[in-house]
């Protein structure tokens, strides 16, 4: 399968993804689902087992990393790690290239960007109507003794800003919207 997957963050980019599920048995399919993936030329064998809903262990090259992925809609996921926090999309090909036919404003819509686990916002870092950027930071939420700065998944207006410093949020609540 090949998808188109594009992260936002800081150093924004995007790739075009080859997927192989692999067969029991072999190489990589050790201990859970086997997968190859290649992305830009290169190669790597995954063996991924879900540990609970939303949370992966993967074992990468004999390395071990466990993420917490949590679907936002249409395509859109958070993606957590040792390394952070990542926003990332993914499409296939053709809905891909459907988006850029139409200019790029296939996905222009309001976004709600919530929570991903339970914390305390430390600060609101942009202000309602502000134009914010993708990989731009908004809001400053500590979760198990970690600041992560949620960032704005795409370019746009910051139409409402639904929290406060100093404000308790549980995984799932709403943080801002963009427009």
């Amino acid at each position: 399968m090949e998808l188109i997957v594009r992260r936002g963050g800081p150093e924004p980019r995007e790739e075009r993804v080859r997927v192989r599920r692999l067969p029991p048995g072999e190489a990589g399919a050790a201990g859970g689902e086997g997968y190859e993936v290649a992305i830009g030329g290169r190669t790597w064998l995954i063996d991924a087992a879900k540990v609970r809903a939303g949370l992966y262990s993967l074992l990468i090259g004999g390395a071990q990393h466990e993420v917490a992925v949590r679907e936002r809609g249409q395509g859109s996921y958070q993606v957590s790690g040792a390394w952070g926090m990542e926003s990332v999309e993914v499409a296939d090909p053709l809905a891909y290239l459907a988006g850029q036919g139409a200019g790029g404003k296939a996905g222009a819509r309001r976004r709600r960007v919530t929570a991903y686990m339970p914390g305390r916002v430390v600060a609101v870092l942009a202000a309602e109507g502000e134009a914010v950027t993708a990989g731009q930071g908004v809001v400053v939420l500590e979760a198990m003794k970690m600041q992560n700065e949620i960032q704005a998944e795409q370019d746009g207006i910051l139409a409402r800003v639904l929290v406060q410093p100093g404000q308790s949020v549980d995984g799932g609540d709403p943080l801002f919207e963009l427009e």
